[in-house]
């Protein structure tokens, strides 16, 4: 029972690291790359048809043009019914980036992009009141390294970073309270920027409690 729910637990936290770290590996760049490919294929599919019944009403006889007639209109409207789908899933997409969005604006406020000179963390846990992360539920441990991909890259963009060598974990661990976990992990960059990044959820039915940022001084 605690293997399964332990694995539901690895899914929730991918889950919101995926979350974040899609909208920022998806730059304006590859959104317009996307959408034109998407109007390519919606031309090419609407297209289609129409060469279908051009070529096929050229070669046909004057006997069969009533049927090919028929053939043209059927084929339209299975290409209004095409478009229609087009579009709603086009809707979806924007409705999905929209919500992604808002939820990464949300987070990256709470970032604390201040400089801090001189001031440092220390990398000793059991200073912040958490275990170490090698006495952590092995899904969890197996799941920092996602953790630490998403928050390179979010951290990069928040704090105008343009290597990856230029932020670093400065210290990580976990603690538990009755059913509820919490993972922390402290990022600073080289510019004495400084940030929490905190994820707790409920044991018992995996629900996230608490999720974001928190300055470091």
């Amino acid at each position: 029972m605690q293997k399964l729910k332990n694995s539901s637990l690895i899914i929730l936290i991918i889950a919101i690291t995926l979350m974040i770290l899609g909208t920022y590996l998806f730059n304006q760049h590859l959104q317009r790359k996307a959408d034109l490919q998407l109007a390519q294929l919606t031309v090419e599919q609407t297209q289609a048809p129409k060469n279908q019944t051009a070529d096929i009403t050229q070669s046909a006889s004057e006997p069969a043009d009533q049927d090919l007639n028929e053939d043209a209109t059927t084929q339209t409207t299975h290409v209004a019914v095409s478009a229609d789908e087009i579009a709603g899933a086009l809707a979806v997409v924007e409705e999905a980036k929209a919500s992604q969005k808002s939820a990464t604006e949300h987070l990256t406020m709470q970032v604390d992009s201040e400089y801090h000179e001189g001031k440092t963390l220390s990398s000793n846990a059991a200073k912040y009141g958490l275990k170490p992360i090698k006495t952590a539920p092995t899904d969890l441990k197996t799941t920092v390294p996602s953790i630490d991909q998403m928050l390179a890259s979010h951290l990069m963009e928040v704090w105008g970073r343009s290597s990856v060598d230029q932020v670093a974990k400065r210290v990580e661990g976990w603690s538990q309270q009755g059913n509820s976990i919490t993972y922390r992990t402290a990022w600073d960059s080289d510019r004495y920027q400084c940030t929490w990044y905190v994820v707790s959820w409920n044991q018992s039915n995996n629900q996230v409690l608490n999720e974001g940022y928190k300055p470091c001084f």
